[in-house]
């Protein structure tokens, strides 16, 4: 029975993206089977694997807006590796919100569950790289996620949002394990100063911040210009000591 993870802030440009892509590729190269998740009609998540999805028709807003389960969607899922596919999203999952904003919670809050609950045997985990925003998506992800992990910035405003963040989960009673620091400069007070900040917000609210903090490197753009994959895949010694911050998050995550 997969575990399912979604990664999630409700502001955006924290790494949300880079952190889902990479931990699915870490646990894809520990032969962990994954099916990852693109919850954001912005499409990012099929972008960092070189593939455009507003060319493409078969994506997550259009299974759900035609009643399929993941299993009869399964032959058009982007196969990365033997262990890694990926459902894109783009424009048709804004439209499915809206299509869907009038419907019974009863009903509405229950798309993705039955979506997915055709696959759940077939994988180990399921991964959604969420949109930065409270909408049907999240409400849905509320009815199946086992974690949700709050992806921050140390930075002003990311804090901020973090602590609107769980103050959101708390009130839909989600379970929150992590916060995970992203884009950390630790040769800056400042940083070190709002990382202080950020544990506190995870204290106040009963939940662990990871001791692995991601840098600000650019590896990991790198990755996705140059070779199409997040970091986590590429096969290039030069960024051999930079794939070890996700591989050591995956571990402290207990994944």
């Amino acid at each position: 029975m997969a575990k399912i993870i979604a990664f999630y802030n409700n502001k955006g440009g924290v790494a949300k993206t880079t952190t889902a892509t990479n931990v699915a590729g870490v646990l894809s190269l520990q032969k962990k089977k994954v099916l990852l998740i693109d919850g954001d009609p912005q499409g990012h998540t099929s972008l960092t694997f070189g593939v455009d999805s507003d060319d493409l028709q078969t994506t997550l807003g259009a299974y759900l807006s035609s009643n399929w389960t993941a299993s009869e969607a399964s032959q058009y899922f982007i196969k990365i590796n033997d262990f890694l596919d990926v459902i894109p999203s783009n424009q048709s999952l804004s439209d499915f919100i809206i299509l869907t904003s009038s419907e019974d919670p009863k009903i509405r809050n229950k798309h993705l569950k039955n979506f997915i609950e055709s696959v759940k045997n077939d994988y180990d985990y399921i991964i959604f790289d969420m949109a930065p925003a409270v909408d049907i998506i999240l409400e849905n992800i509320v009815e199946i996620v086992d974690d949700l992990v709050v992806v921050a910035t140390p930075e002003t405003y990311a804090v901020k949002n973090a602590e609107t963040t769980l103050k959101i989960t708390d009130d839909k009673q989600v379970t929150v394990r992590h916060i995970v620091p992203t884009k950390t400069q630790m040769n800056t007070k400042t940083h070190k100063f709002m990382l202080e900040n950020l544990q506190e917000v995870a204290d106040s609210h009963h939940i662990n911040m990871t001791k692995t903090y991601i840098p600000n490197l650019i590896a990991f753009s790198e990755a996705v210009s140059i070779y199409e994959l997040p970091l986590a895949l590429v096969n290039d010694k030069r960024y051999l000591k930079a794939q070890e911050y996700y591989q050591n998050l995956v571990e402290e995550l207990g994944y």
